[in-house]
Formats: structure tokens, sequence, C-alpha cells
């Protein structure tokens, strides 16, 4: 058996344990510092084996890429249709918040990629922990320290506005240009890298107390309006990791997604995609004045 360990995401280090011949490629991840790490582990085992998800009801079909399963306990699954070139493969919760599974429907031929599993066990266990869950966002640091959230489809912008950050002010830390961790506790949300990044490529490994949620355009001027709270809870549904595939634990879910809308300051920023319009953003973010109606 080969162990290849992730550096802690959010606190909670990843450990894939591959048996056989079976590799690992962590294709789609850069090099990751990770946090100090004092979390329970999410362990991953993959092996070789019958991909059949028996004694399981399909939930959630996902075209092309997956279909989601609960077993007989309520327990998430994952069946990974062999698109790309790679096999059906099954992912299986083996310990609710901890240990998961991925069987490979025969011995691929490549290395397997770590992506879709690891974020998929990643996913998982932040909701079986009750703590958070994954953004689909970029996400960066002020100069003062506090915590902004830019959640959005793809094609929304987020990679270019990571770039220009990343190219316009270097006390600004970047977090990531893709997937960003949300996490919630008593001393309220919180805001992190992760090893998951977009085009741009980018991984940071802090965090931050979220203060701001900012919903992107591009356009050939710059403006500024605030956001409902009913509005932005609609939108951020759609780029968050909830799990519908799950809708005991979609209330738990759903309370992190409430507690963002209530705390933090929620704007929609329209700007040029330019280095001008990156300092614009900053500038935005930084000021504590009243944005126009929404």
């Amino acid at each position: 058996m080969s162990v290849v360990r992730v550096a802690p995401v959010a606190d909670i280090p990843i450990v894939h344990q591959l048996t056989g011949d079976l590799e690992l490629e962590r294709e789609g991840v850069v090099e990751w510092a990770g946090t100090h790490g004092g979390a329970e582990p999410v362990t991953i085992f993959h092996e070789v084996g019958d991909p059949t998800p028996t004694r399981m009801r399909a939930v959630l079909n996902v075209p092309p890429w997956c279909t989601f399963h609960v077993d007989d306990r309520g327990e998430p699954a994952a069946l990974f249709h062999g698109v790309c070139g790679e096999v059906d493969r099954l992912l299986t919760t083996v310990v609710p918040a901890s240990a998961y599974r991925v069987r490979y429907a025969s011995p691929p031929s490549h290395p397997v990629v770590a992506l879709q599993s690891e974020l998929t066990a990643f996913s998982f266990a932040l909701v079986a922990r009750e703590m958070g869950l994954i953004a689909h966002a970029c996400a960066f640091t002020t100069s003062a320290g506090e915590g902004v959230l830019c959640p959005g489809v793809s094609g929304t912008g987020k990679t270019t506005l990571a770039r220009l950050l990343s190219a316009t002010d270097a006390s600004v830390n970047v977090l990531t240009d893709d997937r960003a961790i949300v996490t919630m506790d008593r001393r309220g949300v919180r805001v992190w890298g992760s090893p998951w990044p977009g085009a741009a490529r980018i991984a940071g490994s802090g965090s931050a107390h979220l203060t701001t949620v900012v919903f992107i355009r591009h356009g050939e001027s710059a403006r500024c309006r605030s956001v409902t709270a009913a509005d932005a809870f609609r939108r951020l549904v759609n780029t968050l990791s909830v799990p519908l595939w799950e809708p005991e634990r979609c209330d738990g879910a759903l309370a992190v997604v409430d507690a963002i809308v209530s705390h933090a300051r929620l704007i929609e920023l329209t700007f040029p995609p330019t280095t001008d319009g990156a300092r614009w953003v900053l500038g935005e973010v930084a000021t504590d004045a009243p944005v126009g109606a929404a």
C-alpha cells in the first residue's frame, strides 16, 4: 500500500491510501503549503473492485460526470462515470466525516486522478462535520486582513479578477481563483484557500474572517450596488456545495449560507477587467461607505 498525504485544507489533513499497483496523479492541483492541521484527517482509500452501487438509491444525476447516491445508512456516495478516458469509479462513505473509499472498475492504465475524489470526499466530510462548504469562488484577504469571497459560476470573471489582484497589490493575499472553503463556528464565518485552483493556478493557504461577499460582473464602467440578503442567499446557494443529495443535512449547510448573508457586507461590483478596475474593486471593498440601493 502506498500513502499520499496532502497538507491540511482548512486545518483538515487529507490522506490517500492506494492498494496494489494504483498510483495517484494529483492533476489539477498545485504546490500547497496548507494550514496547521489540528483536525482529524479525511482518509480516502483507493482500490480496484466492483463499482456497482449496491444497497443504494440514486438521488441526483449530474450528467455526464456522476450520479450521487445514498446508502442504507443515509450516507452519501458518488458514481463517477468513465468520461475523458477514465474508468467508472464509485466513492462511498466508510466512516462518516472521516473515511471514504474509491473503487475502480478495472486497473487504470495511468495513475488515477485525485481531483474529483478528493473534492467530493472533502465536501462530504465538511457537511458531515457540520463545519462548512466548498465555494465556487475567487477569494482574497485585504491589506487589513479581512476576508472577501467572490462567488460565481464559470465565466463570471473569477480567474481574471484573481490574476489582476495578484498583479496589482502585493498586500492583497489571493487565496484561490476557483474553490474556496467557507467554515462556520462559534467565532463566526471564515474563508480559506484550497489546493484546487482554476486556470490562474492560485492556491493560497491563508484564511481570514469573512467580512464581504462580492458578486462580480464585467462592464465598461465601474458601478457598485448593494445586494439584499434574500438575493445573495439565492445566488450563493448556486455556487456552494450544498448537499442536495442529503436532505437531512441540508439544514446545517443552509445555516452556513444564512450566517454569511446575515453578517457579511453584500455587494455587486461591475468593473472593467483591467488593472485600474482591480484597484477600484479593492477600494470599494475597503470602504465602509454605504452603497446604492439594490
